[in-house]
């Protein structure tokens, strides 16, 4: 009886309101993926691309740099090991030494005879009547044989000898000693500096042949 029609007395959803609520979301989520990216966010995002890529660069070019730098360093701390070594070991076989072979008075150039390349009894042979000095930024040397100096070394901006006597005191004239009165020298080469590099300045000592 009266029960049973208050019983469904319920009103139920209109299917319009239910359909809307449930489309809507879904609506408006595709109209922002149509709609992609705006102008502004395009812009702003290769701003930061090309600021990445500028600095990648940078770093990239820097690095280059200074393995450029470092590298020419090396070669040039090479050569001018190789330049000095070759000096020392004429200096330890010479049977005459002059300590001016150029006439500027700085100890800065050396002439070496010697008979060892072969000993054969006589210095007319390569490497064994040799005068060594630096000019334009290269170590020269010029033997009888040579028209005019001839460069031996690049990368040599200086070349210095000091000598010492038997007592390992320094000698204070040798431009005028005696091979008697020498018992050994240093020899000191500077290579060309290099941008963002040490100077290289190599040292070494030979004992000088005293002939009786």
């Amino acid at each position: 009886m009266n029960s049973r029609t208050t019983g469904s007395s319920e009103h139920p959803e209109h299917p319009e309101h239910s359909e809307h609520s449930n489309h809507a979301p879904h609506a408006e989520r595709g109209e922002r993926g149509e709609r992609g990216f705006s102008l502004v966010e395009l812009l702003v995002t290769m701003v930061v691309i090309l600021a990445v890529l500028g600095t990648v660069t940078h770093i990239f070019v820097q690095s280059d740099k200074v393995y450029r730098q470092q590298r020419f360093h090396f070669d040039r701390r090479a050569n001018a090991a190789a330049t000095l070594d070759m000096i020392v070991r004429l200096l330890r076989q010479a049977q005459t030494i002059a300590t001016d072979p150029d006439g500027n008075g700085l100890l800065d150039s050396v002439a070496i005879t010697a008979d060892w390349n072969p000993r054969d009894g006589d210095s007319n042979d390569p490497y064994e009547n040799i005068r060594f000095s630096v000019a334009g930024g290269s170590l020269v040397k010029r033997e009888p044989t040579d028209a005019a100096p001839v460069p031996f070394a690049d990368g040599i901006t200086t070349l210095n000898f000091a000598y010492f006597n038997p007592a390992g005191g320094a000698v204070l004239n040798p431009l005028v000693a005696t091979q008697q009165q020498l018992a050994f020298v240093t020899v000191t080469v500077r290579a060309t500096l290099v941008e963002g590099q040490p100077s290289a300045v190599l040292s070494s000592s030979a004992s000088i042949r005293r002939l009786e």
